[in-house]
């Protein structure tokens, strides 16, 4: 039989209930207990439907009616535990309601689930599954002048019972945590559900609103997401465009533009450490993809993408990197995961690398791929930075080859064999004679110095020094 079932069984049942813990509560009324003991006899001054018509001052209505200690309903979670709408350490999801027709929810049901305090202290008293106050794991007071919600802190001594009933004998209510999704859905409780619609319009200042991100959360499961519990209401980037809620699992942000996208905390991370979304890769477009190519996953963004996988670590990939990276098959193409940022080895332009290739570019020059045939002996070459520069066409292939061109040099590699780089004035006397197709063909070494400063090569037909 759970907690619930015991208050509601015997001749005597809540009314005995409330009897008993007044007497051991003393010097707190029977009246301050029944108050307490069930929100569904509990007094409201105004009624959610009546305040919404009532002026008040602004502050106050974020809070709702009944916001101060003597209403007798108990303070919001996110209140008391640093923002967070969960139950606090030391306190367990013990029961729970809902409330209809909640503009926190859109017009919906919100789910109100007390956290009960522990019996931390002692265990004197439960014979009616309610230990003595002096066993809570918390005190009685109320919620700081601070916010508006200013209602009871750990005074009530009462217990609904439809959830964690292992726990057969638990402390008062320390606090509140509110949902749009019934608690049975994200976590351990039964679907036996009470309503008090008095409770409709209750909430506090660090509890997200209803809009665009909170619908957002509840079509991702709301605290059964990897999101799991807010930290916060919404706010705002700072930019003019976007807002934020950060929850315990990740952040959702949200534009005009790009509507909500959730990111996981260890995405958000990345981002921030790149500048966030004010920084290059803009707001989320598109959530979290996993199950990629090699263990990979990727998350795109308005001006790029942050990947990773099994064999890389987590790189971002913006602006016209992002754009050549994805024209060429993305992670599944040529060039694979890139491997670090996109660095600038030259103030003529920049690199990025990948798996098996990079992507470089300068102001002479156009975003040009240096895929898995080329790159080890641009590389080799010096890369960007080298005797070859930046690469100026893509690779190309015919049926004895393939090549490609740069700044100042080229690479060939004849059949599969090695890939030789051709430059300096051997790449002129060569081009004169024909090039490839010429008396000379392909290219058999690496253009080399000799030791009294000349410049070598050797071809299929014959060598040039120079």
């Amino acid at each position: 039989m759970s907690t619930l079932d015991d208050l509601n069984a015997g001749p005597r049942g809540m009314a005995g209930f409330v009897s008993a813990l007044s007497r051991r509560m003393r010097p707190v009324s029977r009246r301050d207990v029944l108050v307490g003991a069930t929100v569904a006899a509990a007094a409201l001054a105004t009624k959610p439907k009546e305040y919404a018509l009532t002026p008040v001052a602004a502050y106050a209505t974020i809070c709702g009616p009944g916001n101060t200690a003597a209403s007798g309903w108990t303070v919001f979670c996110a209140t008391v535990n640093k923002g967070v709408n969960a139950c606090p350490p030391g306190s367990f999801a013990a029961g729970w309601w809902k409330a209809a027709d909640s503009s926190w929810c859109g017009g919906g049901y919100r789910y109100i689930v007390d956290c009960n305090a522990s019996c931390s202290k002692c265990t004197t008293g439960c014979s009616d599954h309610l230990c003595d106050s002096r066993c809570w794991s918390c005190s009685c007071g109320s919620g700081s002048t601070a916010t508006c919600d200013q209602r009871r802190v750990c005074c009530n001594a009462f217990r609904y019972g439809q959830c964690n009933t292992q726990v057969r004998c638990s402390g008062g209510v320390h606090c509140r945590v509110v949902s749009c999704v019934a608690p049975y859905q994200w976590t351990n409780c039964t679907t036996t559900s009470l309503v008090d619609n008095r409770t409709s319009e209750h909430s506090a200042p660090s509890l997200p609103a209803w809009g665009p991100i909170e619908q957002r959360y509840i079509a991702m499961g709301a605290q059964g997401s990897f999101l799991k519990a807010s930290m916060g209401p919404v706010r705002a980037v700072g930019d003019g465009v976007g807002t934020y809620v950060t929850y315990q699992g990740g952040t959702i942000y949200r534009t005009a533009a790009t509507g909500a996208v959730p990111v996981t905390a260890s995405v958000n991370a990345i981002l921030l450490g790149k500048g966030g979304v004010r920084g290059p890769l803009g707001y989320p477009t598109a959530p979290h993809q996993s199950g990629l190519v090699n263990g990979g996953w990727i998350q795109l963004f308005q001006h790029g993408a942050l990947t990773d996988s099994v064999g890389t670590t987590p790189q971002i990939v913006t602006g016209d990197a992002y754009t050549v990276w994805v024209a060429n098959g993305r992670e599944r193409g040529v060039l694979g995961y890139p491997t670090g940022p996109m660095v600038t080895p030259t103030v003529r332009g920049w690199v990025q690398a990948f798996e098996h290739g990079a992507i470089a570019d300068s102001n002479s020059t156009q975003p040009l791929v240096v895929g898995p045939t080329m790159i080890a002996a641009w590389n080799a070459a010096g890369g960007a930075a080298g005797v070859l520069g930046y690469p100026r066409t893509a690779l190309v292939s015919d049926a004895r080859g393939s090549h490609q061109l740069f700044r100042t040099g080229e690479l060939w590699g004849l059949g599969t064999g090695a890939v030789r780089r051709v430059y300096g004035p051997v790449l002129t006397q060569w081009q004169r004679a024909g090039g490839s197709t010429g008396a000379y063909g392909y290219p058999l070494t690496d253009t080399v110095s000799t030791p009294s400063g000349q410049l070598t090569c050797t071809f299929e037909g014959g060598t040039i020094t120079v």
